[in-house]
């Protein structure tokens, strides 16, 4: 029997609101406890068995396919392709050809699932200190790629959820704030494309000059539509955006012939307009189209190095 990842998230009761993708919490966590120490707990050896074979699987197609991420060598910067991969082949693997603890992981967590267990995907702020993508067994947090902050540390843990340190992303100022100690970067009101703003309020210019609007990882967009656009809008209030970075954004961008607002005033009042469009449900850009306009703007972006001036 496959072990199914949870894709659509479970449905809360009235006590609970509901997860959002990836929402590091545990739903229902009464009852995903007593799974996890009946099922879990006591076997822990035998997971990590299976998730260390899972990474040895993984990690040389990956490492072909991105030897570097951003001028760090496989696996820095990689969490969430490697939790995707593993996610990947977890699902159809199978017991044959498995080592013995490795096999007895499998099958504990099989039973866990069987059971009413829940295995997701979940994405947040570890400590303080860094995004990270990891699995939620139930009350057990399984890093699978615990390596790619830091390569000397074991490529796999284990530990209850309650002890992980990972934490939701409250607002795109607690985002900000992340990025800011993890990528080293700069954090600016997106008063340059106000056309995306409402759903890409944030421009973070790393201190080697990696520059990209933020974000389109699938938590912060239902984060931000949940609570009607107003954590884009709460940033987006602020002073306009550097002029320096808005002429530099406006010349890379050319090539894409965007609509350009005429200086960082008026892209900021024009992005505020858009958020309250979208609140109403009176948006030109719905959120499909936001995305796919948000990833041609940072593939064009990627391809340059931004220099701020002071």
């Amino acid at each position: 029997m496959a072990v199914k990842i949870a894709q659509r998230h479970p449905v809360s009761d009235a006590a609970e609101p509901a997860l959002l993708p990836n929402e590091p919490r545990v739903l229902d966590a009464a009852r995903q406890q007593a799974l996890t120490e009946q099922h879990l707990l006591a076997f822990s050896g035998d997971l990590e068995a299976l998730f260390l074979t899972l990474r040895r699987r993984v990690d040389e197609p990956l490492r072909r396919a991105c030897p570097a991420k951003r001028g760090k060598a496989y696996p820095l910067g990689q969490c969430l392709e490697i939790s995707q991969a593993v996610i990947q082949h977890l699902a159809g693997l199978e017991p044959d050809g498995l080592a013995l603890e490795a096999r007895h992981g499998l099958r504990r967590l099989q039973a866990f699932h069987q059971a009413g267990g829940v295995l997701r995907q979940v994405w947040g702020d570890l400590r303080g200190d860094y995004f990270q993508n990891a699995l939620l067994a139930g009350t057990l947090y399984v890093d699978v790629a615990n390596d790619t902050v830091d390569r000397a540390k074991p490529p796999v843990e284990i530990l209850p959820f309650a002890e992980s340190g990972l934490q939701a992303i409250a607002d795109y100022r607690h985002f900000a704030r992340v990025a800011a100690g993890y990528w080293r970067g700069r954090a600016f009101a997106n008063h340059a494309l106000p056309a995306l703003a409402a759903y890409f309020p944030l421009l973070i210019v790393t201190e080697d000059g990696f520059l990209q609007c933020q974000s389109a990882c699938d938590y912060m967009l239902a984060l931000n539509a949940r609570a009607g656009f107003r954590p884009a809008e709460a940033v987006l209030r602020d002073a306009p955006m550097n002029a320096s970075l808005f002429s530099t954004l406006r010349r890379l961008l050319e090539p894409l012939a965007l609509a350009w607002p005429a200086d960082a005033e008026a892209g900021r009042k024009a992005a505020l307009l858009h958020c309250r469009r979208a609140r109403e449900g009176s948006a030109a850009m719905g959120r499909d189209a936001a995305v796919r306009a948000v990833l041609s703007v940072n593939r064009q972006l990627a391809r340059h190095r931004v220099v701020l001036r002071h």
